[in-house]
């Protein structure tokens, strides 16, 4: 079963990937889909090493983009219990000087105080509601292809969470334990207590690296690696307001003594130092060893099922009246690796709520794998490629609502489209020049005209390609098709539409419909006619808009976009 979120929600994994298209859509919590027809690699999205240098100290203003802060945080109150007793045995490795201190002590007050016993230990731990603050002078996402190889990861991809803050102080309304084996102990622990860490001589410094691989399912696996940090060598402080211990006493003769809680609290700020290097190993010790398994735990009962997206795309061509739904454009993460660039691949599919029986056609898909290889990767950020499969698909759909029926001209003539116009590559017409942002590409087309010729019927269906420009709009929301030329070697008119006395010269026939069509098309190249419609290219990823480097239709049937971060982009 397939699991969908609100972007708030994802691993931040995904939301450099999943969310890289999440652009010019609405994100629809509970779509309703009768039947999806899925596209698989329809969507490539390659981030390149320079592309992945700008999440290399920016990953905290990009998830704030995504309403997402982490410089300061709060946290409800919560409660830990030990899964089990504790052995004091346990620990004589580590500190048997402690060990054998407390057992001499356990056993002196057993043998001594009558009646008195202690079981082993199940310490309960309560913290109150708490927040923090964090000084983040890095923060970063980073692809880790060393890593990779050290550890025989042959698909996937290894990315990295890297932290310094130079200040991070914590605060809690209270911290208080107890032992639930043996209740008499009381309570003891602190109010108003606040945790400083880090400075800007020795700020902390976390890393965490994580795996991430598509299985057979087509489940995503997330398993969180050894985590690096310095605790061991920050400042650490600690402040309280109120030390909470249990009243202790003793009686001599009906006489009781109190113990002075006063130079108990004295004697723990003397202490404190010595307790603060402990709680300082706990901790890094807590974050090599039992946060990897903590992480790894959370990710599977996270990740279960297939990951996808739904979205809103209006329907190219629709009239402002038309009040028919959205089409749904679902995106479902297929497979990623890094090799030398960050590597996504997306399954797509596009279906009308209003024509659920609709399916995508076959030989409309290109004919093989895209290549990023017309540009350097050390002179994009992004790449993106689009299977021509997506962009006929939504013609389908739009000509199947007869948004697509006519191609109007600026000189009143009408093109009448009988079928979905097709999407293809086609070669760049000689002579004519194009900028970087712009490519040639070819709508196979079906039109229905009436010739008014002795040597055809009165209705002709005439088939052939539209050499159009593909062109960035002026605002950059997207790419428009502009009318440049009709290829007239292309065409086809099948015998049937040739009257009696045009058979008698079909060649002759053919020519003359060939000189009609270069007559209606003589002034494309100069008016620049726009078709209905746009595609909503190129996309933002996280709320970073994007220049196009470079965009090209390759032979094999793929809209590729060579893209660069907007102005503020990665440092090169």
């Amino acid at each position: 079963m397939a699991r969908r979120f609100h972007t708030s929600k994802m691993l931040i994994p995904l939301l450099l990937t999943l969310q890289s298209l999440n652009a010019y859509a609405i994100t629809d919590a509970n779509p309703q889909i009768a039947n999806k027809h899925l596209m698989p690699n329809a969507v490539r999205v390659q981030i390149t090493q320079r592309g992945m240098k700008y999440f290399d100290n920016r990953l905290s203003d990009i998830l704030g983009n995504l309403g997402v802060k982490l410089d300061e945080g709060y946290f409800p109150a919560m409660s830990y219990t030990a899964e089990k007793p504790i052995n004091m045995d346990d620990f004589m490795d580590a500190n048997p000087e402690m060990v054998k201190m407390y057992q001499q002590v356990r056993g002196l007050l057993t043998q001594w105080l009558v009646g008195f016993s202690m079981n082993d230990h199940q310490p309960t731990i309560e913290i109150g509601e708490s927040g923090y603050v964090a000084k983040f002078s890095r923060f970063g996402l980073v692809t880790d292809e060393l890593l990779m190889e050290a550890l025989g990861k042959r698909d996937g991809a290894i990315l990295a969470i890297e932290l310094e803050v130079k200040k991070l102080t914590i605060s809690t309304q209270s911290v208080v334990a107890w032992d639930t084996q043996n209740e008499f102990l009381g309570k003891a622990g602190f109010e108003d207590v606040t945790l400083q860490a880090a400075d800007e001589e020795m700020p902390l410094k976390i890393r965490l690296p994580f795996y991430l691989r598509m299985n057979a399912m087509g489940g995503l696996e997330f398993e969180a690696l050894e985590i690096s940090n310095n605790f061991d060598s920050i400042p650490l402080g600690l402040k309280y307001g109120r030390l909470i211990v249990p009243q202790f006493a003793v009686e001599v003769n009906g006489k009781k003594f109190y113990v002075n809680n006063a130079e108990l609290e004295k004697l723990f700020q003397a202490q404190a130092p010595m307790i603060l290097e402990k709680v300082r190993g706990s901790i890094g010790d807590f974050a090599r060893t039992q946060l990897p398994a903590m992480l790894n735990q959370k990710a599977k009962e996270f990740l279960g099922g297939s990951l996808e997206q739904v979205q809103d795309m209006a329907a190219p061509g629709q009239e402002p009246t038309d009040t028919r739904p959205a089409f749904k454009w679902g995106l479902q993460l297929q497979n990623l690796n890094l090799k030398k660039s960050l590597n996504v691949d997306l399954t797509t599919y596009v279906e009308d709520p209003v024509n659920s029986r609709s399916a995508p056609v076959k030989s409309h898909a290109s004919r093989g794998a895209p290549t990023f290889n017309a540009v350097a990767q050390e002179n994009y950020d992004i790449g993106l490629s689009v299977d021509r499969a997506l962009i006929n698909r939504v013609l389908q759909l739009a000509f199947e609502r007869r948004n697509f029926e006519q191609i109007k001209q600026s000189d009143g003539s009408v093109l009448k489209l009988v079928a979905t116009p097709l999407i293809d590559y086609v070669k760049t017409p000689a002579g004519v020049a194009v900028k970087p942002t712009e490519t040639f590409v070819k709508l196979r087309v079906s039109v229905e005209i009436q010739p008014g010729s002795m040597f055809l019927k009165k209705t002709i269906v005439v088939d052939f390609d539209i050499i159009a420009k593909l062109r960035q709009l002026s605002d950059k929301t997207g790419m428009q098709l502009l009318l440049h030329s009709i290829d007239t070697d292309s065409l086809y008119l099948d015998d049937k539409y040739i009257s009696v006395a045009g058979k008698l010269f079909k060649g002759k026939v053919r020519e003359g419909v060939k000189d009609e069509l270069k007559k209606r098309s003589a002034n494309w190249a100069t008016t620049e006619e726009s078709l209905p419609g746009g595609l909503p290219l190129p996309p933002q990823i996280l709320g970073i808009k994007l220049d196009i480097n470079r965009v090209m239709m390759d032979p094999n049937g793929h809209l590729i976009m060579y893209l660069d971060y907007a102005k503020t982009g990665a440092n090169k």
